[in-house]
């Protein structure tokens, strides 16, 4: 019998369901860059496009760390100082000069910005604007879809994807209330796979997050200062 979304997500261990895969990671991988730089630097300026404030809050140093968030849509302004609230499109971030920034940071945006075509500005403008980078990606050959917590639904043809995104609420998705909605929907999420992920960032070093023995997510990593 066929696993329904929420019984997959059952046989993953409490411990590392999605709040702890992001604390993980951020302990493994995102801490050291820092720490890394403010060794060589004193301080670290960081660009976190798709990002919030509250991702933060894993464990950061008390000073010295300035974070600037970069959504599409305008957020509201941190009460913290060391957060800087940027609204901008992550294909073109022309208002900031070449290496402005000594970390970029991207968790779970690239699949969502467009085609190949706009992955690869993405990707263009996190090289341009830092010589450390860190980018994670749900990956495409993991069966549970991260989106819709639906079994495979990311590797259907699309007219099966939109009919299922038409039929109900599923996930982070809202029921289509039309065509036109469902092709949002289905178009707005283009997952890679590692030898795409590779291609974007031919500079990094590429990661496998691994759940149940399966490639859950990728992570392309880039740090110089360690």
């Amino acid at each position: 019998m066929a696993l329904r979304g929420q019984e997959l997500m059952n046989m993953i261990p409490r411990s590392f369901r999605r709040s702890q895969f992001r604390e993980e990671r951020f302990r493994t991988h995102v801490r050291p860059i820092i720490d890394a730089v403010m060794k060589k630097r004193g301080s670290c300026r960081i660009l976190d496009m798709g990002g919030d404030a509250d991702y933060w809050q894993f464990d950061l140093p008390d000073s010295g760390v300035e974070i600037w968030l970069l959504n599409i849509e305008a957020k509201e302004p941190s009460p913290d100082p060391r957060f800087h609230v940027v609204q901008g499109d992550a294909r073109d971030v022309a208002q900031f000069a070449d290496l402005n920034f000594d970390f970029v940071h991207s968790n779970s945006l690239i699949e969502h910005v467009g085609r190949w075509a706009d992955m690869k500005r993405v990707a263009a403008e996190i090289r341009r604007l830092a010589p450390n980078y860190y980018v994670q990606t749900p990956n495409f050959w993991f069966p549970l879809d991260p989106h819709s917590n639906a079994p495979i639904m990311h590797w259907l043809p699309q007219p099966l994807q939109r009919r299922l995104v038409s039929s109900k609420s599923r996930g982070f998705y809202a029921k289509a209330t039309s065509l036109d909605h469902a092709m949002q929907i289905v178009e707005g999420t283009s997952m890679l796979d590692r030898a795409q992920l590779a291609e974007l960032f031919p500079d990094a070093e590429i990661l496998t997050e691994n759940v149940l023995f399966l490639p859950k997510s990728l992570i392309a990593i880039r740090n110089p200062e360690l």
